[in-house]
């Protein structure tokens, strides 16, 4: 299905939607269809909102949180990125895990509760580096809750270290990890990784580190990377793969299990495309709201939809707060990974902004731990 075709009025109404919805029954992918069709995107986020409410209440949650990007040297070549550098470019640069832990203690002194470390696929760190990293945080944070790396970078360390995906994940826990972000998964579809990322491990193991890492009790998010390239279609499988997964985590005696989903828009570079002949649907603000409210009312297993403002834009997100959404991230600071816009400026928001943000949608900002426990108020 062609992305120019969101905005063309359909036939389908949502009445038949909204009587699953009332019957508590679960959305199909032919639902999800149906309501990116919806000529009445107002209306769907009424839809998505009182799902939200119905699930968590009027909180909006967000934390006090510091990005690390721990290195951009990356040997892969995915199309959409523009994050990665080869070791010899002039802006390549590895910090090492004592800086990492410095930049750590510093956060958390200015009262952050929560880093998030991800990188590129290094070619040449061992997996002592990644150890190192989690375990000198730890000596020096106790407290501090630790996301970090994609499965695409722990499917990296467990190749590097000659180990399962199970016994990476248990020595990293032991260091300390917390939980994993949701980074790396793009659109679930083989031929969807075949064309634009071709040599980033496939949707299969990237769920396969997911699933290991809930048995293990470790909390994790998922991610969706939308507007570049993909079908409607493909966006609606991999809302279902995720919520597959969350079932069956859900169904087991652990707790490890999916925190939140976060659709991410493509941010292209500068003010431009890198592929003129590429169709940017992301870059409309309507579809962008279309999908988050979509993701809530197809993900019924989900407690948390996350609007990333760094790649909204701080606008969008706060819309998307009345579009089902119910976490705004957080205080982030120094985020790398998506080049700077007109559309995605400042870098960091204070406390007081985000609050202010949540405020202003009449919902009520609560800070919270790694754990989406209410930690204070605003």
């Amino acid at each position: 299905m062609p992305h120019d075709m969101l905005t063309t009025p359909a036939a389908e109404t949502l009445a038949p939607i909204e009587r699953k919805l009332l019957a508590g029954k679960r959305l199909s992918l032919d639902d999800g269809l149906a309501l990116y069709h919806c000529a009445d995107p107002f209306r769907l986020g009424q839809l998505a909102q009182q799902a939200t409410f119905d699930r968590v209440g009027r909180r909006v949650y967000y934390a006090l949180n510091r990005h690390i990007n721990y290195s951009n040297v990356c040997r892969l070549r995915c199309a959409f990125c523009t994050f990665r550098r080869t070791a010899d470019a002039p802006d390549a640069y590895t910090l090492s895990p004592d800086e990492i832990a410095r930049i750590a203690q510093d956060a958390q002194q200015a009262g952050v509760t929560e880093v998030h470390i991800v990188g590129g696929v290094h070619p040449d760190l061992p997996f002592e580096y990644y150890h190192d990293v989690i375990s000198h945080i730890r000596l020096s944070c106790k407290d501090l809750h630790i996301k970090a790396f994609t499965a695409v970078e722990i499917i990296d360390l467990a190749e590097k270290a000659g180990l399962s995906i199970e016994k990476t994940l248990a020595s990293l826990i032991e260091a300390g990890l917390g939980a994993l972000p949701g980074g790396g998964a793009e659109i679930l579809c083989d031929e969807y990784f075949t064309q634009f990322c071709p040599a980033k491990p496939g949707p299969d193991q990237w769920l396969d580190v997911h699933e290991t890492a809930h048995r293990l009790g470790l909390n994790t998010n998922a991610t969706m990377l939308f507007g570049y390239g993909e079908t409607i279609e493909q966006r609606l499988a991999h809302l279902l793969r995720l919520r597959d997964l969350q079932d069956q985590s859900l169904a087991s005696s652990q707790v490890g299990h999916f925190d939140c989903f976060v659709p991410l828009p493509y941010v292209p570079p500068g003010k431009g495309l890198q592929n003129k002949d590429l169709k940017q649907a992301s870059g409309s603000a309507v579809d962008q709201l279309k999908t988050i409210a979509i993701s809530r009312l197809l993900l019924d297993n989900f407690d948390h939809v996350k609007a990333f403002w760094p790649m909204l834009g701080i606008k969008i997100a706060q819309i998307a707060l009345t579009f089902g959404a119910d976490d705004l991230d957080g205080t982030v600071e120094d985020y790398r990974v998506v080049e700077k816009n007109d559309q995605n400026l400042p870098t960091a928001l204070s406390r007081q902004a985000i609050a202010q943000i949540i405020s202003e949608t009449g919902r009520t900002p609560t800070q919270r731990d790694g754990f989406y426990r209410p930690v204070s108020g605003p």
